[in-house]
């Protein structure tokens, strides 16, 4: 019998970090945010039962066909507007024409487990959607809604056994920090050591 798990649990999100890709899938550059106040991840894989001989025969996987993204920051600036969709701004406009195309990025967060370790998240190229703009009157003391922004990712590299999604575990024997910031942004960008 295996050896029973440690008792841990997650909670919280921190320091957010994104590139954009270019044509060839590399980063050059990344950049932290802050204000993250809440990340969903969430995977889908189609499994189909077969029948045969008159009951469940065997299930068959169709690997992942969908990876999402949902992230609530409490201002999405314009600069990471920019970045994401390719938003214009001059003069501090930010121009959105009805043809925008948003940029394939990566990104990368962090949720922490009660022993003190963190888990980090890289999901390795997707796009975002615009995020839209809700706001309320102030009745007393302020009260603002996160900006939420949601991406569909794909595979990065081949499309058929490319990677779509990264978990580092600092609990684990042998991560390293720096080695999976380059898995997820590449040898051409620095890693920065994670704030507390």
């Amino acid at each position: 019998m295996g050896t029973p798990n440690t008792k841990l649990a997650k909670f919280g999100a921190s320091n957010f970090e994104y590139g954009v890709l270019d044509e060839n899938e590399k980063i050059t550059d990344t950049r932290k945010i802050n204000g993250l106040s809440e990340v969903k991840v969430e995977l889908t894989n189609d499994l189909k039962t077969l029948a045969a001989d008159d009951g469940p025969y065997l299930v068959l996987s169709g690997g992942i066909n969908e990876a999402k993204e949902t992230i609530n920051l409490y201002d999405v600036d314009s600069q990471m507007k920019h970045d994401l969709y390719g938003v214009d701004i001059s003069n501090g406009i930010e121009k959105y024409t009805k043809n925008f195309t948003p940029n394939y990025v990566a990104t990368m967060f962090r949720t922490k487990l009660s022993n003190g370790k963190h888990v980090w998240v890289g999901m390795l190229k997707g796009m975002f959607a615009l995020p839209g703009i809700s706001s309320k009157t102030q009745d007393g003391a302020p009260d603002p809604e996160a900006d939420e922004i949601e991406g569909n990712f794909v595979p990065r590299g081949d499309a058929d056994t490319g990677t779509i999604m990264l978990i580092g575990r600092e609990d684990v024997e042998g991560f390293s920090f720096d080695d999976f910031h380059k898995q997820v942004f590449g040898d051409a960008t620095a890693a920065t050591k994670p704030t507390e």
